[in-house]
């Protein structure tokens, strides 16, 4: 009887042994992961606004924008994050994000280049932020609306 006790408490000892070497179970982690996901580039875990197509030059350019308190940012619409443009804004628009609208990408001053009409609520109605292209810098200027 004493052999058999014996025997039963080295095989539980052993397997409280076994036990306690055992690894932990791995914890889920936070990161992101590191394997190839579809569609897993800027454009899935940044912040886009907006998205839509410029025509500069005859060219038919496919953008993003990002709206921020002083600029809205555009971006090549690919894999990569490639700026495009930079709308500065002539004042700063608290909580642009939260306050932005929408936007119009139409040729309106007649030079075959889109230009860009950026509307954010306001408390007596809506803001308006116009920049029309200009071919000589390369860049967008802020307009009267």
């Amino acid at each position: 009887m004493k052999k058999q006790i014996g025997v039963l408490l080295a095989a539980f000892l052993i397997l409280l042994l076994g036990w306690a070497i055992l690894p932990a179970p791995a914890m889920p982690s936070d990161d992101p992961p590191e394997e190839n996901i579809a569609g897993s580039d800027w454009r899935t875990w940044g912040i886009i606004n907006d998205s839509g197509t410029l025509v500069q030059d005859g060219e038919t350019i496919p953008f993003c924008a990002c709206v921020h308190t002083g600029d809205t940012t555009l971006y090549h619409d690919t894999e990569s994050q490639v700026l495009l443009a930079e709308l500065d804004y002539p004042v700063p628009v608290e909580n642009a994000e939260q306050r932005y609208l929408g936007m119009e990408t139409a040729d309106r001053n007649g030079d075959g280049s889109s230009d860009v009409l950026l509307r954010f609520s306001q408390e007596d109605g809506t803001l308006e932020l116009l920049f029309c292209w200009d071919p000589e810098t390369g860049t967008f200027r802020s307009a009267p609306a």
